[in-house]
């Protein structure tokens, strides 16, 4: 197994959405941190197209520093839109994402299922702070609209899984669903229902321990669940009270349980450390990895970073 970084840390230091040039502050800073393997993220249309761009630069940075992507995400909410049109270009999109990460070399092009389309009263599960603070909100109010149609949302939502997979096996990628809490997509069961729905070989979850603790799942039963059916794991610790994803040990997470199953599993991919927002973000990430090695070596794991 390896250890990666995801987006989330530039989130952080550099803001929702941030500047080209921040990408480019960001890297060496990921290559200082010990790390080796990352995650990317086109955060809509303008920051895809602004990487995009500058593709070649990115190519050479990433390649000088010895730094490999294995996932890009490609966030466009209107790939789930409920107006056809709008989903058509939110599609188009995708393609250039899809292209971009062929480019980089990644092995997964990542997707969320967004948040349904009814009335917040107070504030979405995720929520931008003055417009470009990231964080997550524990307690949300709605209100159903008129007219409110889940079978809708669910088939626009099978409808563009179906038609990314398609693209993305152009390239030979496989597409893997974000699970977050307060989304369409939330739950191990919703994971699976979305799987068999969506019927592509390539279309798989991510595992993403911080949000499946936060929903109350059983982590290490969720990986037996979804065993054959994801091919990425997010890691971070959680305790259920709140949605926090914590540095690795601080939460209530059985490590040791989930390292085990993963082993029985064979499971040889990656690992992506997705830390939420502290004081110390180095610290959090280097006591992070130390613990998973420490956990890994007692089982007879090998895991780099």
């Amino acid at each position: 197994m390896k250890i990666s970084i995801t987006y989330l840390y530039v989130i952080l230091r550099y803001g929702y959405p941030h500047r080209i040039e921040d990408v480019f502050r960001a890297l060496p800073d990921i290559r200082k941190l010990g790390f080796h393997y990352v995650e990317m993220e086109g955060l809509g249309a303008r920051h895809l197209r602004s990487m995009y761009s500058n593709r070649n630069r990115l190519l050479k940075t990433l390649d000088d520093l010895g730094l490999h992507v294995h996932n890009f995400c490609i966030v466009e909410p209107e790939l789930v839109s409920l107006n056809p049109a709008k989903r058509e270009r939110a599609i188009d999109l995708f393609k250039v994402g899809a292209e971009l990460g062929h480019l980089l070399g990644v092995e997964t092009l990542h997707l969320a299922s967004y948040t349904p389309p009814v009335h917040y009263l107070k504030a979405k599960p995720y929520q931008l702070r003055g417009g470009k603070s990231y964080q997550f909100v524990n307690s949300t109010q709605v209100q159903i609209p008129r007219g409110f149609d889940w079978d809708c949302v669910w088939n626009a939502l099978v409808d563009s899984c179906q038609r990314c997979a398609d693209v993305s096996a152009q390239y030979g990628k496989t597409v893997i669903m974000e699970p977050r809490v307060g989304e369409v997509i939330c739950s191990v069961d919703s994971l699976l229902r979305l799987i068999e729905y969506v019927q592509r070989r390539n279309f798989k979850a991510n595992f993403d321990t911080g949000h499946f603790s936060a929903q109350r799942e059983n982590i290490p039963l969720a990986l037996a669940k979804l065993r054959g059916h994801f091919a990425n794991i997010h890691i971070s610790d959680n305790d259920p009270a709140d949605s926090d994803h914590l540095p690795i040990g601080e939460g209530t997470i059985d490590w040791s349980e989930f390292f085990r199953v993963l082993k029985n599993m064979k499971y040889d991919g990656f690992l992506g450390l997705d830390l939420g927002p502290s004081r110390s973000m180095r610290d959090d990430y280097r006591k992070s990895v130390e613990r998973v090695m420490s956990v890994a070596c007692d089982l007879g794991l090998t895991v780099e970073i």
